[in-house]
């Protein structure tokens, strides 16, 4: 029996380094197509399927980058689970989020929405229902550590979510699509992953880390969190100029979270706290407080507004997420081991330097247009400091590889 279990945890280790090895490869492909999407409009290619591209750049960024990352960082960082699930779960959870990434990678180009894209993108969902489960019937955790509240309640966020995509096929066959309602509801789904699942599973891998069940402090930012995920869902349908309400219950959330921001670095900011951060998981919380403020911001009607007509405010958003809190929390996350790799130490700057270049490039443009200027170049400049991702990206997988 114990030949067994040392059997097992030997297992789970490598399919562990395994599945962030297919992360870290999808995530050097997501930033090709990137590049390839921002090419476009410079080099004047034809591309009738341009949509469908763009769905399967953004499906595959969640499915075969951030749901096989957040899988790995919880394997690592939570060793109780990692011991008391069993092998056979981990193995098919991975197995699902990649095959069915891969499908919707395939898929999406060439029909966009259709039956084969759609089957794949419930797999997805289906797999993290699984992982949810196998979490849940753990019975052997002590719940009521921060890191454990933070990683429960964003599974529940998690399987939350699903009611987004599950609600268009209704709605589609009762002619809504395209309706402020049909939108709202993709929004529920993003809010709840992006600010919900994503927000709390690397949260709750950051106290792991710094073990902040020393002070009151990450009880405190749970609950804020906790209290304001609901209400900040309402942000995210100011755009539709909805009854004056939704601008008061967001502003509840966006406040809620702005006092949580607050609880949070007080508790980072000494600096044996720091120490034990990698760099790129402070930048990924810098990214994370701009991300609560610019929240806050769109409670206004004039902010609201802009952000929704101007699309490249909404891409700086959203890559502010993905890359500046996700990306670099992950990155941080895994590789802070591989510190004295001068490889993967360029990379990792190149990789943040592209990243602050094209979001100022995107926010400073989306101002202009309502400022009355414009950024001469423009998309000469986006691809060309876009063209640093693809190669930043594979030098950080080539040197987990090595590792």
């Amino acid at each position: 029996m114990n030949t067994n279990r040392e059997k097992i945890n030997n297992q789970v280790p490598d399919l562990q380094r395994t599945i962030y090895r297919f992360s870290l490869f999808n995530f050097s492909l997501i930033t090709l197509i990137g590049l390839f999407l921002r090419s476009v409009p410079i080099t004047g290619l034809t591309v009738p399927y341009y949509r469908n591209i763009l769905h399967s750049h953004s499906h595959f960024a969640f499915g075969g980058w951030v749901m096989p990352a957040l899988l790995v960082l919880i394997m690592k960082y939570f060793p109780e689970l990692r011991a008391n699930i069993s092998y056979r779960h981990w193995r098919n959870i991975a197995a699902l989020l990649l095959l069915s990434s891969y499908g919707m990678l395939l898929s999406f180009p060439f029909q966009g929405y259709a039956p084969v894209s759609i089957s794949f993108s419930t797999l997805s969902v289906l797999a993290s229902f699984y992982l949810a489960v196998a979490i849940w019937r753990v019975k052997d955790i002590n719940r009521n550590t921060t890191a454990m509240r933070f990683l429960l309640a964003g599974l529940v966020y998690l399987v939350l979510s699903a009611a987004g995509p599950f609600a268009t096929a209704p709605l589609i066959a009762m002619g809504k699509a395209g309706t402020p309602l049909y939108a709202n509801v993709i929004y529920f789904y993003l809010h709840f992953q992006y600010n919900g699942w994503f927000c709390f599973a690397l949260l709750g891998v950051l106290y792991q880390i710094i073990g902040d069940d020393r002070t009151r402090h990450g009880k405190r930012v749970f609950v804020l969190l906790n209290s304001a995920c609901a209400p900040a869902y309402f942000l995210s349908t100011l755009w539709s100029h909805p009854p004056f309400f939704f601008y008061i219950v967001g502003g509840i959330g966006a406040l809620l979270q702005l006092v949580a921001l607050f609880f949070l670095l007080s508790g980072i900011s000494d600096s044996k706290t720091n120490r034990k951060l990698h760099w790129m998981i402070r930048l990924a919380l810098f990214s994370f407080a701009i991300k609560i403020i610019l929240q806050l911001a769109g409670t206004f009607p004039a902010i609201a507004n802009m952000a929704f007509v101007h699309r490249n405010f909404i891409i700086a958003y959203l890559h502010l997420v993905l890359l500046g809190f996700v990306s670099f929390f992950v990155l941080g996350a895994m590789h802070k081991n591989n510190l004295p790799n001068t490889i993967l130490k360029k990379a990792q700057s190149w990789f943040v330097a592209a990243w602050v270049i094209t979001e100022l490039l995107l926010a400073l443009q989306a101002y202009g247009e309502t400022a009355g200027f414009i950024i001469p170049a423009f998309n000469k400049w986006l691809l060309a400091a876009s063209c640093i991702f693809p190669p930043a990206a594979f030098a950080c997988w080539f040197c987990y590889q090595r590792s």
